[in-house]
């Protein structure tokens, strides 16, 4: 593996690293908008709890989408030169999009639920 090679592989684990961070903000963002449309049901205070947690379940969505999206930019811009070692991109896939069906259910569900 020569310096290129390095680098290159650097960058994608790096990418990888950074997308993470992304479906970890994600997944935060979904459950304290689950803790607030559940608990957060104070008279007088219920509709807007619900209004919120399910904002920040489609915020977590949203940042999924987003994680993914830049992840896929750096995997397109970062040429495979011939011979190269290629990393595995379904992990990465998974990931986003279990993320993304758990934010987009929570906030179904919370929406049905109000």
């Amino acid at each position: 593996m020569n310096a290129d090679d390095s680098a290159r592989m650097r960058d994608l684990l790096a990418s990888n690293r950074t997308m993470l961070a992304w479906i970890r903000t994600a997944l935060s963002l979904a459950g304290l908008g689950f803790v607030v449309a559940k608990f957060g049901r104070t008279p007088g205070m219920i509709h807007l709890a619900d209004g919120v947690g399910i904002t920040l379940a489609l915020f977590g969505l949203l940042f999924t989408i987003i994680g993914y999206a830049q992840h896929r930019e750096v995997l397109t811009s970062e040429a495979v030169p011939r011979g190269a070692p290629v990393p595995i991109r379904w992990p990465a896939v998974m990931a986003a999009a279990c993320c993304a069906l758990s934010c987009a259910l929570l906030a179904a569900y919370l929406a049905v639920s109000t």
